[in-house]
């Protein structure tokens, strides 16, 4: 099977879109599916924040003993709660 996929650069959905269909495509042949690309920008003021909001859920959740993800204050910096904390910006979680 061969396909031609054309791509509106000025559509940014069409974009989004035509990567998932590669995706597809590639699952079916059986291929490892990469990654899809992405980029955040922010400037520093909302980096700045998105820092408080991090370190203010942690502590929130040290303080919970309902909440299991923050156990000791060793677990503030495990990898596991950052990349959690990372994908919510990166999938622009509010």
């Amino acid at each position: 099977m061969k396909m031609t996929l054309v791509v509106d650069t000025d559509d940014p959905t069409g974009i989004d879109h035509a990567w998932e269909m590669i995706a597809v495509l590639q699952k079916k042949a059986g291929r490892m599916v990469k990654p899809r690309p992405f980029n955040k920008e922010f400037n520093k003021i909302e980096y700045i924040k998105a820092l408080r909001k991090y370190t203010r859920e942690q502590v929130a959740a040290f303080k919970d003993p309902d909440n299991d993800t923050v156990n000791d204050i060793e677990d503030i910096s495990r990898l596991r709660n950052t990349k959690e904390f990372a994908d919510r910006i990166f999938s622009d979680e509010k």
